[in-house]
């Protein structure tokens, strides 16, 4: 029997419908602000994997931070974008402690960051898409940044933008992209969900680098 279009499609949206978790609510002990840095594993350091993470609360609190010691040998400290070096590994917590703890800080939370795709790729995490609060997809920030709505900003551009704020001066620092991310969300916290400020998919912006 052949399924026409219109049966898939409500097929999809039923399927929906029930994957959609018993959401917490979005008050400030329910959010949290994530960002990670990566080192690079493998032939040229092409391999991502998690050097360091960093979680703060709605407060700008650090719960969480850690220097995380990769599966892979490290091939590539990258120290110049993620501030990690050799030594912060060589004692680091090895990734499958890390990612337990990481996922009991996370678990039941709204989580806040900035292109949170590639932290949660490192983190082997997939977080409900309800419980994401991405702010390099959010056009109210780039309205109010006078920024191009077709085109993902970096979090230093935003934040820039936004708040006259200079971060990442030199190398990334966890913590401060943590926190800048924070500041983004809270600066539209009001007007996140409304249906006149859309967010669109990954595949339809333009990356840049953060």
């Amino acid at each position: 029997m052949v399924q026409s279009v219109g049966e898939a499609s409500n097929e999809a949206k039923e399927s929906f419908k029930s994957s959609k978790p018993i959401l917490p609510p979005c008050t400030p002990d329910h959010i949290v602000a994530l960002d990670c840095e990566m080192v690079g594993c493998g032939s040229k350091g092409r391999i991502s994997a998690l050097g360091r993470c960093s979680i703060v609360n709605y407060h700008g609190e650090i719960v969480y931070d850690s220097f995380v010691r990769p599966i892979l040998p490290v091939t590539d400290y990258r120290t110049k974008w993620s501030g990690i070096k050799r030594k912060h590994l060589s004692t680091a917590v090895p990734f499958s402690e890390a990612k337990k703890l990481i996922k009991r800080h996370l678990s039941g939370k709204y989580i806040v960051g900035h292109d949170l795709k590639n932290d949660f790729n490192a983190l082997k995490f997939s977080p409900h898409p309800l419980l994401v609060k991405d702010t390099s997809k959010c056009l109210a920030l780039r309205h109010i940044a006078g920024l191009p709505e077709q085109q993902k900003p970096s979090l230093r551009n935003l934040t820039g933008k936004v708040f006259g704020k200079n971060i990442q001066t030199s190398s990334h620092c966890s913590i401060e992209d943590a926190k800048a991310a924070l500041m983004l969300y809270k600066k539209v916290e009001d007007h996140w969900d409304n249906k006149t400020n859309p967010f669109l998919n990954d595949s339809y912006w333009i990356d840049v680098k953060r």
